[in-house]
């Protein structure tokens, strides 16, 4: 409630939970309660100075527990404050970067709310075709989670959005839609009324009113508007809508009422040391003063203009130095924790992906498989004889054997990218076939087999047999919906064991996931 309501408590409220992390030592939490601060630094203009440490140890502790929710988050805010200082190249970079984080979330509106902000970057080049075409991917994504807290104010800043796109493009119809579906919003009980209060929101309904000729709705919304600008505190992320509504009362002859404005501005502009909204706010009052035919203030103005320009160049200089400082730090930030994971998902004896880096990839595996109705096939092979050979000639040597049977792995997975392995644990590995018939299958098997048995490991001269083959067990099919790697697993584990019971060395695939005398007569046998 404090959040949505901007309220001065939220800031210390965030302040609290950072603290009860850093005592708990939780980086799950850290990274959650770090980035809740930045935002509260970022909306409330007093803490705004604040807003870039926070972030930054938002992002290191985020990776390293690898909320992807929250990261992608922490992008859009370091690119919405690339906005604020006109770093629209840099702005960009850090969505495209937050859209990358949240590719994989499937509920998540992160995606919608940064697909929103990049449609903002095109709207200020003045193309609001193609920032329709991000609004329209900001909508469906924001849809997806009717659960999220700030779901019916999401789709109204989307309808709002839609609606300054289509004045621009001289498209009133599509104008009185949007305006349409806005008021659908409000009167359905769901939604708060405070949504409604919302600078953009009421900026929108009050243009696109005028332009539609609707002038007691217009007056309204405008009346309303003007109250708040000129009584109330707004966030900062509202201040360029601000100035916009300062030039709209310009050029409609309500100059009086954005002398006020410009003063209540001012107040703020003084918290916050950022040259492009003061060089934004210079140049509204140049139009203002012109239009009242104030010489005087025009000239003070003007002066402003000018040596908010100035300082804008010096600006942009440093704050790129200290974006691209900040973009190096958190690329070197994502090359380790792209290293940690790797690490965590790969045996370190084999150099093969262990059982973690299995169920991860299977995860995908399957739901293309299914998706794409496309075979599946899941091998189990284990070392034959491989106690014997430990007891005989140690361990040591028993690591360099597995090591040996790992390297053949590698190589197949590296000349074939529907190949992938893994060591499931002790002498066991997983081998992951897409898309593949039987025979081909079989031929990999076979092969690998081969390959194996080359490699003359072990000796049956002695008088405990410590020759060293493969077993495997593989079963192929198209998955289920309900189809996981355990079935697969379990099949193809029970097609293991019949051949360790009945011959070594052997190979048998399966489709099916019982195992019957039946199946097992008229599985595939090499």
């Amino acid at each position: 409630m404090a959040r949505s309501s901007m309220s001065d408590s939220y800031i210390g409220i965030c302040k609290n939970l950072v603290e009860k992390a850093k005592d708990l030592d939780d980086i799950n939490l850290l990274g959650y309660s770090y980035y809740y601060l930045a935002d509260a630094c970022y909306d409330l203009s007093t803490e705004y100075n604040n807003f870039n440490d926070n972030i930054l140890k938002a992002i290191e502790y985020l990776q390293r527990c690898g909320d992807n929710e929250h990261l992608a988050r922490c992008y859009n805010l370091l690119g919405i404050d690339a906005l604020n200082h006109g770093n629209l190249e840099l702005a960009l970079d850090f969505f495209m970067t937050g859209i990358r984080h949240s590719i994989e979330l499937e509920k998540s509106p992160a995606s919608g709310l940064i697909e929103y902000n990049i449609g903002q970057i095109y709207f200020r080049i003045a193309d609001a075709k193609t920032a329709l075409t991000y609004i329209n991917a900001a909508h469906r994504h924001l849809r997806r989670d009717k659960g999220d807290s700030m779901f019916y104010r999401n789709i109204l800043f989307c309808y709002s959005f839609e609606a300054d796109c289509y004045m621009h493009l001289d498209k009133p119809d599509l104008v009185r839609k949007c305006l349409l579906a806005i008021d659908r919003l409000e009167s359905d009980p769901r939604v708060k009324r405070e949504y409604f209060k919302d600078i953009p929101v009421l900026d929108v309904r009050m243009r696109g009113n005028y332009m539609l000729g609707n002038m007691e709705e217009y007056e309204r919304y405008s009346n309303v508007l003007s109250q708040i600008i000129q009584d109330k505190k707004f966030p900062f992320d509202c201040l360029e809508d601000v100035l916009g509504v300062c030039r709209f009362f310009i050029e409609t002859g309500r100059t009086d009422e954005v002398v006020h404005f410009i003063k209540n501005t001012e107040k703020m502009l003084k918290d916050v040391n950022i040259a492009y909204m003061k060089k934004l706010h210079a140049q509204i009052k140049c139009e203002m003063y012109e239009v009242v035919d104030d010489e005087e203030e025009k000239k003070r103005a003007l002066a402003d203009f000018y040596n908010y320009s100035i300082a804008l160049e010096k600006e942009s200089i440093s704050n790129y130095k200290f974006f691209l400082e900040i973009r190096a730090k958190l690329s070197d930030m994502e090359q380790e924790n792209t290293a940690l994971l790797k690490k965590a998902e790969t045996d370190s004896l084999t150099g093969l992906g262990n059982r973690y880096g299995l169920n991860k990839y299977a995860d995908r595996a399957f739901e293309e498989a299914y998706n794409e109705r496309k075979s599946l096939a899941v091998e189990i092979l284990d070392v034959d004889n491989f106690k014997q050979f430990n007891d005989n000639y140690g361990h040591q040597a028993g690591d360099e054997c597995l090591k040996k049977i790992a390297e053949i792995i590698i190589e197949k997975c590296a000349g074939d990218d529907k190949i992938h392995g893994f060591r499931y644990g002790g002498d066991e590995f997983v081998i992951i076939y897409e898309d593949m018939t039987d025979d081909e299958v079989m031929d990999h098997a076979t092969e690998l087999r081969s390959n194996v048995r080359e490699l003359h490991i072990g000796s049956s001269e002695t008088t405990i047999d410590t020759q060293i083959s493969i077993s495997q067990g593989i079963r192929n099919f198209v998955p289920e919906a309900t189809t996981k790697l355990w079935d697969y697993m379990y099949t193809a584990d029970n097609a293991l064991y019949e051949v360790k019971k009945h011959k070594k060395g052997e190979i048998v695939l399966l489709h099916k996931a019982v195992m019957s005398e039946e199946s097992l007569k008229g599985a595939k046998h090499s």
